[in-house]
């Protein structure tokens, strides 16, 4: 799913919005693994802050555009001015999320946006926990309850496909099997 981000929004759906994944899967199934590992690049390492709602990724950018159009805040310098201390401020879209706005890196893109931290239809997630989901999504690794294949299943994938340390364990309800639950239900909700 090819996905056009409008100027001057900068965002990033492959870190943070759930069904934009979910399409990408479904590609990256027909791909070499080591293509998809570099687009994997881009959710780096680090905890983020993972949409779960049902805007799309250009609802999301067109709602924020809209914003700022409104609100007179279009204008790159009156943007950076009402940015001010301490650098970024929270704007809610149509579904009650609430999103940071920040200044961008790029010149044309200078409004970064991602969810806000607690937001509806949010949750956090270590970047290595969705990247290992994903892998296991990719290569249709099935994840069975209260087996302790699982482990084994996980670490496989970790080591050999993403270059990660093996984990010790797996907890119901947390970490991977808490998203791989989030991407098994949509996933069989869509077929």
């Amino acid at each position: 799913m090819s996905v056009k981000i409008p100027a001057p929004i900068t965002f990033n759906p492959h870190k943070h919005h759930f069904h934009f994944l979910l399409s990408e899967i479904e590609r990256w199934k027909h791909m070499n693994w080591e293509l998809v590992e570099q687009e994997l690049l881009t959710i780096g390492t680090n905890l983020i802050d993972f949409y779960l709602g049902n805007l799309d990724v250009q609802q999301i950018c067109n709602e924020t555009i809209t914003f700022f159009e409104q609100t007179d805040l279009l204008d790159k310098e009156i943007f950076k001015y009402w940015l001010d201390a301490p650098n970024y401020k929270k704007i809610r879209l149509s579904d009650s999320s609430e999103w940071l706005i920040k200044e961008g890196n790029n010149h044309e893109r200078y409004i970064h946006i991602h969810p806000a931290k607690f937001s509806a239809h949010t949750i956090r997630v270590r970047a290595t926990t969705l990247k290992t989901v994903i892998a296991l999504t990719v290569h249709s690794i099935q994840i069975k309850k209260g087996l302790k294949t699982n482990l084994q299943a996980v670490n496989r994938i970790r080591r050999n496909r993403l270059g990660l340390s093996p984990i010790k364990s797996l907890h119901p309800g947390t970490g991977i099997l808490r998203l791989w639950e989030l991407f098994e239900e949509e996933s069989s909700n869509v077929q």
